[in-house]
């Protein structure tokens, strides 16, 4: 056994292969080609004498070797990611993190890039950009000019990696608390008849936000009469007019606390329901709505996990 032929990458698709449990996964994790993850594995393989991973069916299942390999694997990686971010941490005068994102995803991300630094014992400058559209953004973090984002069911890069930190579950009617709509027998009709206020994800995007494509599927009209990427914006609107909105339950938890004035109502039964028969006639799976944490490839890997790690604890606890 000659483990001096081991090194950072055949460790790394050691891990992979027995999370995946399949060479296309974990190549894909990896971002590297299935005949580079399958050459490595016969190297591991030779290295250690034994099959490691055994073919059943559809997935590759560990030996007892194998699995006793995996946790003082993973700890050498993390170990090793350490150092290297440490070295680069020191070596890089450039101690500023830039990130772009929604206003309400500020005070998310800025607690857990704040936490993610004391637990490493790093200081960062952390710039907090706005959001601007989806395009714009994977073209700045091809260019090095973003560090992370925050996104919404993004596209997939070969510059960029992405770990999911939370999905929307729920949404609520948010309103005066005075409105008639609280009062009312809520069906999808009704749910829509009244003013709008809708949260818009991008500036420079021409894009239809959910509920306009619902209403264009079920032929009901309805009357925007705002769209922002400004929460504090909307909820300001919706304490001082007649107007109505849908929002995701992580993002109203703390701000519509913050407001005696404004009530917020469960209604995902209502949304999904009608979702998911139009998906269904149309015979296609409703999609998901997933909220990513988006990092280029040259940011240290154990600080962008250990971010993922607590934006995924925040975001869960909101949604609590």
């Amino acid at each position: 056994m000659n483990v001096g032929k081991l090194d950072l990458f055949s460790l790394q698709v050691l891990i992979e292969l027995l999370e995946q449990e399949n060479v296309t996964a974990s190549a894909i994790k990896l971002n590297v080609s299935q005949p580079k993850v399958s050459r490595t594995l016969t190297m591991l393989r030779e290295t250690f004498n034994d099959e490691l991973l055994i073919r059943e069916q559809n997935s590759m299942k560990p030996t007892k070797l194998a699995e006793s390999l995996y946790y003082p694997a993973k700890h050498l990686i993390e170990n090793y990611q350490l150092i290297a971010d440490a070295m680069s941490y020191h070596a890089n005068k450039n101690k500023e993190i830039n990130i772009a994102c929604q206003s309400h995803f500020g005070p998310i991300i800025l607690e857990s890039l704040k936490l993610t630094a004391k637990e490493l014992s790093m200081d960062y400058t952390f710039n907090i950009n706005p959001w601007t559209d989806q395009d714009q953004v994977q073209r700045l973090h091809s260019l090095s000019q973003l560090d992370y984002s925050i996104a919404v069911n993004p596209p997939q890069s070969e510059k960029i990696n992405k770990y999911l930190i939370g999905t929307v579950s729920k949404f609520f009617l948010v309103a005066n608390r005075k409105h008639p709509i609280f009062t009312e027998s809520l069906d999808i009709e009704t749910a829509l008849s009244y003013p709008l206020a809708l949260l818009n994800y991008c500036i420079t995007e021409q894009k239809q936000h959910r509920i306009e494509v619902l209403a264009e599927k079920l032929n009901i009209p309805i009357n925007i009469i705002l769209k922002t990427m400004d929460l504090d914006l909307l909820l300001y609107n919706l304490e001082t007019s007649n107007s109505i909105s849908y929002i995701a339950s992580f993002l109203i938890k703390q701000p519509v606390a913050k407001r005696k004035s404004l009530k917020a109502q469960d209604i995902t039964h209502l949304f999904s329901q009608k979702g998911n028969d139009i998906h269904q006639r149309n015979g296609i799976k409703r999609p998901d709505i997933g909220i990513y944490l988006q990092a280029t490839k040259k940011t240290p890997i154990l600080f962008t996990n250990k971010l993922a790690e607590n934006l995924k604890r925040m975001i869960s606890n909101l949604n609590e």
